[in-house]
């Protein structure tokens, strides 16, 4: 069960550069984006939310697995990204920052609603059984094993995201997969 289990974390895995943001624009440009955001231009800010919303909705669709839920993620998130534009400091990574404010809507999410979205375990198909089980991961192993595996995050980019060592994060990546690998033996003994 654990081999089904990496090869499906691989074959959804999302790599963020390709999916969620515009490869033609770039780190530089989006710093660009924020400086003029920060003049209070809305059209470069819009831009901005145009560049990462996929991202940010396809992650926060994914760890909380309903559509309004995951609405009001990204409201919260771009609303905060208004509120804070000026805090970024020139130079500073565009993508980490919308990180950061995603990962933390998103654990507040987890914590406020632990039991949401959690699917039946008696289902036979092995997709209902792993979602079930990464649903039942406490909330920070939650959303790190979602932005490591099905974002494509590195370990150092997480780390910086949480502020945390990358032996911290690695620690946790290690107690999530263990913790999915336990609740999909033990769904298939029971189906």
């Amino acid at each position: 069960m654990s081999d089904r289990y990496c090869d499906f974390i691989v074959d959804q895995g999302i790599n963020c550069e390709k999916y969620g943001l515009d490869l033609n624009r770039g780190e530089a440009t989006s710093c660009e984006l924020v400086a003029a955001a920060q003049r209070r231009d809305r059209t470069a800010f819009a831009e901005l939310v145009r560049d990462y919303e996929a991202l940010v909705t396809r992650v926060a669709l994914n760890v909380t697995g309903s559509q309004e839920a995951a609405q009001q993620i990204y409201e919260h998130v771009f609303r905060d990204a208004f509120l804070s534009v000026n805090q970024l400091r020139s130079g500073s990574s565009v993508f980490l920052w919308v990180y950061r404010i995603l990962a933390r809507h998103c654990l507040e999410h987890c914590r406020r609603h632990p039991h949401a979205s959690r699917t039946d375990c008696g289902e036979i198909d092995f997709r209902f059984r792993l979602r079930s089980a990464i649903f039942s991961l406490p909330p920070f192993e939650r959303v790190i094993l979602q932005l490591k595996h099905y974002q494509g995050l590195k370990v150092r980019t997480l780390a910086e995201i949480f502020n945390a060592t990358p032996e911290f994060v690695i620690m946790s990546l290690r107690n999530a997969n263990a913790h999915v690998r336990r609740q999909l033996r033990a769904n298939s003994t029971r189906t």
